[in-house]
C-alpha cells in the first residue's frame, strides 16, 4: 500500500509538471513589443565571407541635424485671409450645412434661454419638466403661431433670416429666450 501511494503521488506530480509546462508553453515565443511586427535588420553577406551588419535604412544625416534641417529648400507660405469682428459673445461659424440645436424645458427654465445660430439652423423646443405639464411656446416675433408642447415632446423651427427673435412660454416668464440668427 505504501508502494501504491508513493506511485499515486509520483504520477501527479509527473502530471502536475506536464501541464505546467504545456501551460506556459503558450506563455512564451516570438513577443513584440511594437504592435506585433518583429524588426530586425537585414544583413548582408560580402563575397569574401565576411560578414558586414548593414542596417537597410541608413541616412547621411550627421548627429544632431534632422533631414529637415538639411535640405535648404524654403518651404512656400500660404496667407490665410482672418475675418475680423468686433462683435463680443458667441461667434457662428457658418459651414454651409444646417446644423439642430435643442433647447430644454424643465425645471420651468428653458436652458440655454440664448442661443446663436446660422441661417438655415433648426431649433428643438423638448418639454422635460417634471411634474408632468404641457408648455405652450409663443414667438414675441410672429414667426410662429403658439404651440402646446406636451411632455416629452418637442417643437421646432427653422431659422431662415439673421435677426434677433424671442420667444416666451405661457404663464412662465422666467421661461422666456432669445434666439440671435448671425
Amino acid at each position: 500500500m505504501y508502494r501504491q501511494v508513493i506511485g499515486m503521488k509520483a504520477k501527479a506530480l509527473v502530471l502536475l509538471f506536464v501541464l505546467s509546462a504545456v501551460m506556459l508553453s503558450g506563455c512564451t515565443g516570438d513577443k513584440t513589443t511594437d504592435g506585433g511586427v518583429n524588426v530586425t535588420d537585414n544583413i548582408t553577406t560580402g563575397t569574401d565571407g565576411d560578414d558586414n551588419i548593414t542596417p537597410e535604412n541608413t541616412s547621411d544625416v550627421s548627429l544632431g541635424e534632422t533631414e529637415h534641417d538639411a535640405t535648404t529648400e524654403e518651404q512656400p507660405t500660404v496667407d490665410v485671409p482672418v475675418k475680423e469682428t468686433t462683435t463680443q459673445g458667441p461667434q457662428v461659424i457658418d459651414t454651409g450645412v444646417p446644423r439642430s440645436y435643442t433647447i430644454r424645458l424643465e425645471k420651468f427654465l428653458s436652458s440655454p434661454n440664448t442661443l446663436v445660430v446660422a441661417p438655415k439652423d433648426t431649433v428643438f423646443w423638448i418639454n422635460f419638466n417634471d411634474p408632468i405639464r404641457a408648455f405652450t411656446i409663443v414667438s414675441e416675433d410672429g414667426l410662429w403661431e403658439s404651440r402646446s408642447i406636451g411632455y416629452r415632446q418637442s417643437f421646432s423651427y427653422t431659422f431662415n433670416e439673421t435677426g434677433t427673435y424671442n420667444y416666451s412660454i405661457l404663464g412662465n416668464p422666467r421661461m422666456s429666450g432669445t434666439i440671435i440668427v448671425k
